[in-house]
């Protein structure tokens, strides 16, 4: 029951996410998420960038997922070492009904409007009943620390720079992959998503949701994205972890044969758009340049059983 349910919500965020955020698993574990909420407007976390930990229960949705922040805030309910959250929704007033879209706008609109009268933070409260204008500085000053992407930037160039001895190059470059990062993070492509795994620039996870009328309808497609040194003027290595029947991706080890991946890269091509491309390729293979002989030559001669054979792997591997 709770698969089914994380499934069909993870899809439903991929391809309508409310407005500033972002959802989906860390890795292939279906039951502990990261989402994404983008300051509001107006608000002292304008311009920020905050990521939460979603942990779900075997029972979700009968009991409600366990949220923190893991970015440093401060806000009368939340708590800005520890990131716990004092919010009704996710004790008492839960509701089988609610789904994490609709979770995580609720916490959007707590960033806007705070309950000083319920706190989990009494200095942050009373500072924000006694002095609002002091309280939208500090809370400011922790944001632009701690939640802008200069900030990650700075903190990942330095543990970068604690690793090995970096040029100027490599840190344009690690810059660059910051930007694309965020990029995708704020507006990701309709049924993808994708972020860095733990704190390794270099490593990325993607997600694909099956395209709506192909046999991978229905499906969640976890992608591992290898970033090369010499990225953008090298293009990423790209391959399935979610295993799938298709001409032009090898059912073992998941590699992608794409020619933007290959021949065709250009540095111009962004991660947006080679998931966008892989999205693409699942709707329409190339059986006539295709790795995996087998499926090929079943979508030119039977199409139908290409289908069946298809959509059987996407419910077996990928539901």
């Amino acid at each position: 029951m709770a698969t089914k349910r994380l499934n069909k919500e993870l899809i439903d965020i991929s391809k309508c996410p409310p407005p500033g955020i972002s959802a989906g698993p860390i890795n292939d574990d279906m039951f502990t998420w990261e989402g994404m909420i983008t300051g509001p407007d107006k608000s002292p976390y304008a311009g920020g960038v905050f990521f939460v930990r979603i942990m779900f229960p075997s029972d979700y949705p009968f009991k409600p997922p366990k949220v923190k922040f893991t970015t440093k805030i401060y806000h009368p309910n939340i708590n800005g070492n520890s990131g716990e959250i004092c919010l009704d929704l996710l004790r008492s007033q839960w509701s089988p009904a609610l789904t994490i879209s609709k979770l995580l706008l609720c916490i959007t609109s707590l960033l806007t409007s705070p309950n000083p009268d319920d706190p989990l933070v009494p200095e942050a409260a009373k500072l924000y009943k006694l002095d609002v204008k002091k309280y939208n500085k500090t809370a400011m000053e922790w944001t632009r620390k701690y939640a802008t992407l200069y900030y990650k930037v700075q903190k990942l160039l330095n543990l970068v720079n604690a690793k090995e001895d970096n040029t100027n190059t490599n840190s344009i470059k690690i810059k660059n992959k910051l930007f694309e990062l965020f990029d995708i993070s704020r507006f990701p492509p309709p049924g993808c998503s994708a972020g860095i795994v733990g704190e390794d620039i270099c490593t990325w996870q993607g997600t694909i949701t099956g395209p709506d009328e192909s046999p991978y309808y229905g499906g969640v497609f976890f992608l591992l994205i290898l970033i090369p040194r010499g990225y953008p003027m090298k293009p990423p290595n790209v391959k399935f972890t979610t295993k799938i029947y298709h001409p032009n991706i090898d059912r073992n080890s998941g590699e992608v044969y794409l020619n933007i991946l290959y021949s065709d890269w250009s540095p111009a091509l962004s991660i947006s758009a080679i998931l966008l491309s892989i999205t693409a390729l699942m709707s329409s293979p190339f059986p006539y340049d295709s790795h995996e002989s087998e499926a090929a030559h079943l979508y030119i001669s039977d199409r139908k059983k290409y289908d069946e054979t298809a959509a059987e792997w996407t419910r077996v591997y990928a539901m």
